[in-house]
């Protein structure tokens, strides 16, 4: 008689308390009180992502789209302040950047260190190793910063005990944990941070009571990125999600590049609104930065045939006034905002082939020399040679060439090293333009970078190549890798072969042996 009656018991009970309190009916209202703690009151558009690798390759694209190339940072190990994280962190950043520049080549991370002692110990050992002696220009350091778990918390149940049988019960339960990421960029000259080049994200996970599953959602620029996550993917999968999300952002502000379209947004949002603006003001910081941005530019789309010199002149206005034209914006020369916020919104390569239509319509003589370096596909002789007299040098000295092109002509230099490494030294990240005109330059320029004569008296060679066209992006990346890294070729004559394919009928070469005493 009493196991009938606890039998009726119980069964009332779980019918009661499945009427009452479902784990969904829990979860939602969890979710709902989560969201009002992280975004108040407004409603945002919501997006069911896996993880954010098409973003990474999407950044890949607009770094070629931009002429990005030869980013040198290095990373130090990110910490887990919180303690209770257990994730590579840097390994993650490491695997998102490779994703993100595996057709661009425009980042090269170097990871290093435990600590900023360590960060210190690599530069001074760099300068000192390398047979160019160069540097990281940045460095990237953060940490996991903030583990707030059970933000949100909603428990129902309840149960009946039956003396002496003991009792029963049922209970959902929904919690919500915050995990957040910060990431900054540093000058590695001194130290010190770079304004605006930083990552501050969080990711909300929200388990119910089952444990079998959760969801992980990330907000930026107004969007929702909702997430599933099984017991296996844990919190760990979020972070990833995290990392890869701020690996986008880090590298979008470092280069200025449109980031956000990447993540689904556009420059209506008034934070890309605003961001786009601080960008804009601080191109102004550096005297001729503002003027030498929209030289590099819009050569890069074939409108501008000058050198890249901060200095404004009628060939840079006849391609802003083309470039507006084609955007459908006012026939002007006018570099403002309004035309800022355009060029980061456009597909440029579908702008620049109207712009360059439009341009070969103009009479001015700049226009028509900037229409007739395209089209110019005769060879082009370039001269390589010593500052000093003849090819011989002692161990150890340092070593300065002439470049001069028969015309202009975009040129890349390479050296082949007494180990018979072939390494790009121009252009390189001090002096990212590849353009040089009829009247040469002299390499090095300044005291970015030093050449100098092996120590072992063997002899290495020195060989440029000239294009009618910046060609980077034709280039396979065993060919088309970082400056001042190792290639994967094994003769000059591998480089030479893709450079030939690439140019075409303008292709010229230059060459110089360095004899070591």
């Amino acid at each position: 008689m009493h196991k009938k009656k606890l039998a009726l018991l119980a069964s009332t009970f779980l019918i009661l308390m499945g009427g009452c309190a479902s784990e969904q009916a829990i979860r939602q209202d969890t979710t709902k009180m989560t969201e009002d703690l992280r975004t108040g009151p407004e409603a945002s558009p919501v997006r069911s992502v896996t993880n954010f690798t098409p973003s990474l390759r999407c950044m890949d694209n607009t770094f070629l789209m931009y002429g990005i190339r030869d980013i040198v940072v290095i990373t130090e190990d990110i910490e887990d302040k919180t303690k209770k994280v257990s994730a590579g962190t840097k390994d993650m950043l490491i695997t998102s950047v490779s994703e993100m520049t595996k057709r661009s080549r425009a980042i090269k991370l170097i990871a290093f260190g435990q600590d900023s002692a360590n960060l210190i110990t690599f530069m001074q050992q760099a300068e000192q190793k390398s047979m160019f002696q160069v540097l990281p220009q940045f460095g990237i350091r953060g940490s996991i910063s903030q583990l707030d778990e059970n933000i949100a918390k909603k428990t129902e149940g309840g149960g009946i005990a039956i003396e002496p049988f003991g009792g029963i019960g049922k209970a959902a339960t929904a919690a919500a944990t915050i995990l957040g990421l910060d990431l900054t960029m540093m000058n590695t000259a001194d130290l010190t941070i770079i304004p605006g080049v930083m990552s501050n994200n969080s990711v909300t996970i929200m388990r119910s009571g089952s444990g079998l599953e959760a969801e992980a959602g990330y907000k930026k620029f107004g969007i929702n990125y909702q997430m599933n996550l099984s017991r296996s993917d844990g919190m760990a999968q979020a972070l990833r999600n995290l990392v890869q999300l701020a690996t986008v952002e880090l590298f979008g502000k470092l280069t200025k590049t449109p980031y956000w379209t990447c993540l689904g947004a556009d420059v209506k949002d008034e934070a890309i609104a605003t961001e786009i603006s601080d960008w804009y003001q601080s191109l102004f910081a550096e005297p001729g930065e503002f003027v030498a941005y929209w030289q590099n530019q819009m050569r890069i789309r074939g409108l501008y045939a000058g050198e890249v010199t901060g200095v404004p002149d009628d060939g840079l206005r006849d391609a802003i006034m083309a470039y507006r034209e084609a955007l459908g914006m006012e026939k002007n020369a006018k570099l403002d905002l309004e035309f800022f916020t355009a060029y980061l919104s456009a597909n440029h390569y579908e702008v620049a082939e109207k712009a360059q239509g439009i341009l070969a319509g103009y009479q001015t003589p700049t226009a028509k020399a900037a229409t007739q370096a395209q089209k110019d596909t005769r060879p082009i002789n370039l001269t390589v040679n010593a500052v000093k007299s003849g090819n011989n040098f002692k161990r150890g000295e340092e070593i300065f060439l002439n470049i001069k092109p028969s015309r202009d002509a975009f040129v890349y230099c390479f050296m082949q090293d007494e180990n018979k490494d072939i390494m790009r030294f121009f252009p390189n990240r001090f002096a990212r333009d590849p353009f040089i005109s009829a009247k040469g330059i002299r390499l090095p320029k300044g005291g970015e970078f030093h050449i100098y004569a092996n120590s072992i008296g063997a002899r290495e060679e020195i060989a440029c190549y000239a294009a009618n066209r910046d060609v980077f992006a034709d280039l396979s990346p065993k060919v088309g890798a970082g400056d001042f890294e190792a290639l994967g070729v094994k003769s000059m004559a591998e480089v030479e072969a893709e450079f030939q394919q690439a140019a075409g009928s303008s292709f010229g070469a230059g060459k110089f042996s360095v004899i070591v005493r």
